[in-house]
């Protein structure tokens, strides 16, 4: 890739993350009483009730035992029946509904999973990480296919563009505008 397009690539990746980070997600309270700044202003956290916060600040309070984010977990289960839903439609331009955010909530997994590692080698995380691993390469690998597929079509149908990921939806449209550009070039203008 080009020095030009991976700067290009990085800061697109730059607006995903600062989206995410941004995006509200659901807490629980477990630590004490505790106030909170948000761009609503200060709000008083009670222990056992649940809240949305922006998940940079949810993620601060959750490194520090205060909450627990109820919305960000995606198992391994959930991405074996994606992954086995994906594959078994694989003809087909036909996506499962993933979360807004999912490549990098899986990232977010994947990384919990290898500082858990690091800290205590355990055969079952490492088998946990090793799983995870390769059921996102499988979803991604079946996704990129579909989502090729679907960059041909005149019109991509509303229904599939609710089921894609944020980064999903990024890259189809990185894509299609690269491919236009491409086309255009092709054409040979009548004087």
């Amino acid at each position: 890739m080009t020095g030009i397009h991976t700067v290009l690539v990085d800061k697109i990746i730059e607006f995903i993350m600062r989206d995410f980070m941004e995006e509200e997600v659901r807490v629980e309270v477990i630590g004490g009483n505790f106030r909170v700044l948000t761009h609503e202003g200060f709000i008083d956290l009670v222990r056992g009730a649940e809240y949305n916060l922006p998940r940079w600040v949810a993620y601060e309070l959750l490194k520090n035992g205060i909450v627990n984010i109820k919305s960000d977990d995606i198992s391994v289960e959930k991405l074996s029946s994606i992954a086995y839903n994906e594959e078994s439609t694989i003809g087909r331009p036909q996506f499962v509904k993933v979360p807004r955010y999912f490549y990098l909530l899986i990232k977010k997994e994947i990384e919990e999973i290898r500082e858990k590692l690091n800290k205590n080698a355990d055969i079952n995380l490492l088998q946990e990480l090793k799983t995870y691993e390769d059921l996102i390469y499988t979803i991604g690998k079946t996704r990129l296919k579909k989502i090729l597929y679907i960059l041909l079509l005149p019109q991509i149908p509303q229904d599939i563009l609710d089921k894609l990921s944020e980064e999903e939806k990024t890259l189809l449209n990185l894509l299609k505008s690269s491919l236009d550009e491409w086309m255009k070039s092709l054409r040979i203008e009548k004087h």
